[in-house]
């Protein structure tokens, strides 16, 4: 955008606010200014507000700006009370963690003695090493055992991932946790099992283990590979192919990053709406960008309780409860202890360790109830994606509700089977996000017809078969 486009920009902006939808000639005539520097400003707007983009039957193109300009950035009263709401919680297991941690101490010590007794023996059945690097050894992982009870992030780290599968058959990325010292103390080379640590068992017994978070920015990413491939074309059909949005939201999307990758908003003969990215797509570093991972072929994250095998909870279990009954044995039971260390023993030995143990276990109950309903969605949103892989991917504009469910459960065999039942509740769903059309036929089947989006991939795939790769630089011809 050059000097003068940045001070015409409040003007399109006062315009905008009193007419939210337009075209760049209705905007350029109402205020005066240039259809080149209009042009420049709805860009510029296109990045501040959320923008739909509309294509009239006769090839003209809309802005729409929705009933209210609405900031990218901005924020619902919902979005900031859960925000406050997601602070608490985490100022609160910082806290309970410490408490956690304070316990693990004590445990340290009472078991220490155990602890060194199991490190000689396996030390003592390594034949290599001498006395003073087995003193050395113990004196290591002695520091590490009482470190690993303060280390409360329980995963190996943000871009340690591996696969796990759900029950229904899901293969999914999973966070690679923590193992126990004692186990990376002792495994042998090549041994790469998972051996989760205690500690780490511990904390997301109380609390859960953190699912894979995708980065901001992976979207964009996707997209500036999609179309260095795609010869810097795109329909808003394949942004949701690609992120799995509704066709609002790809709406939106497409619009963010016209303006964020410098792209013009096109129409085809047949008043299919697509970007045009060709300068992004114009480089000279060639490395490999983001890789494309199309929304079905990346399942939901499964919302695990506490992602521990069941001998350890039960292990984890079997401890707090017996902490929890002998604190109670204390306050009201023979434990109770008369005279002036009465009022110390009943809260340090009873009420305080009572409250913790029954937070201990209060936290994962509670857990377990607000995962239902979003076990319930995370498996519907796994179904959703494999819908949208066979509608795709099958280059039919109409399918049946057998056909349909037949296309969904061959392609992925090994994972959950669909019904017809289940199949036609989700897509209640997919039908209004793919703008498509259901009904009944002459034969009583349930029919789904796709007729906008088929037209659509037709459209942008004879495009890119007409234009010229123009996305090589050339040779230098000047260099200053």
């Amino acid at each position: 955008m050059n000097k003068d486009a940045k001070s015409y920009f409040p003007i399109l902006e006062k315009y905008a606010q009193k007419n939210k939808q337009f075209t760049i000639n209705d905007a350029a005539s109402v205020t005066g200014l240039p259809v080149l520097e209009t042009e420049y400003s709805i860009k510029e707007m296109m990045e501040k507000y959320d923008c739909k983009l509309k294509v009239t039957e006769n090839g003209d193109l809309i802005y729409d700006f929705g009933p209210h300009l609405k900031r990218r950035d901005a924020k619902s009263f919902a979005e900031y009370f859960g925000q406050f709401l997601d602070l608490l919680w985490r100022g609160f297991t910082v806290f309970y963690k410490f408490m956690i941690s304070a316990f693990l101490v004590v445990y340290f010590v009472v078991f220490l003695v155990i602890v060194i007794g199991v490190v000689l023996t396996v030390m003592s059945g390594s034949k290599n090493d001498n006395s003073s690097k087995g003193a050395g050894n113990l004196i290591y992982l002695m520091f590490r055992i009482f470190w690993s009870i303060f280390e409360w992030n329980t995963i190996m780290g943000y871009n340690r991932t591996y696969r796990k599968k759900d029950r229904y058959g899901y293969n999914y990325k999973h966070y690679q946790e923590k193992e126990g010292v004692l186990a990376a103390f002792s495994k042998k080379d090549g041994d790469s099992a998972d051996k989760k640590g205690f500690v780490a068992s511990v904390y997301d017994f109380v609390f859960g283990p953190p699912r894979v978070q995708i980065s901001p920015l992976a979207n964009m990413q996707e997209l500036a590979s999609f179309l260095r491939e795609n010869k810097g074309l795109v329909c808003t059909y394949e942004i949701q192919a690609l992120a799995g949005w509704s066709r609002d939201d790809a709406k939106n999307f497409m619009t963010n990053a016209l303006a964020n990758f410098n792209g013009k908003a096109e129409i085809s003969d047949k008043a299919v709406l697509y970007g045009d990215f060709t300068e992004l797509i114009r480089r000279k570093d060639k490395k490999q960008g983001a890789p494309i991972i199309y929304y079905w072929d990346e399942y939901e994250p499964e919302h695990e309780l506490t992602g521990n095998k069941s001998v350890m909870d039960l292990g984890i279990f079997a401890m707090n409860a017996f902490n929890l009954i002998l604190s109670s044995l204390v306050i009201w039971g023979p434990l109770a202890i008369a005279g002036s260390a009465s009022l110390f023993f009943s809260i340090f030995l009873g009420w305080f360790p009572f409250a913790y143990s029954m937070i201990f276990f209060s936290i994962p109950a509670l857990r377990w109830l607000l995962l239902i309903p979003k076990r319930r969605k995370q498996h519907l949103l796994n179904i959703r994606k494999r819908l949208m892989m066979a509608i795709f991917q099958e280059q039919s504009a109409v399918f049946t509700l057998n056909q349909l469910t037949e296309i969904a459960n061959s392609q992925h065999p090994k994972e959950e089977k669909l019904n017809p039942k289940l199949v036609q509740n989700v897509m209640m769903d997919v039908i209004l996000d793919l703008e498509g059309d259901s009904f009944v036929n002459n034969k009583g089947e349930v029919v789904y017809k796709f007729e906008n989006l088929d037209i659509e991939l037709d459209e942008i795939e004879k495009l890119r078969n007409e234009k010229k790769n123009d996305s090589n630089l050339g040779e230098i011809v000047f260099e200053s």
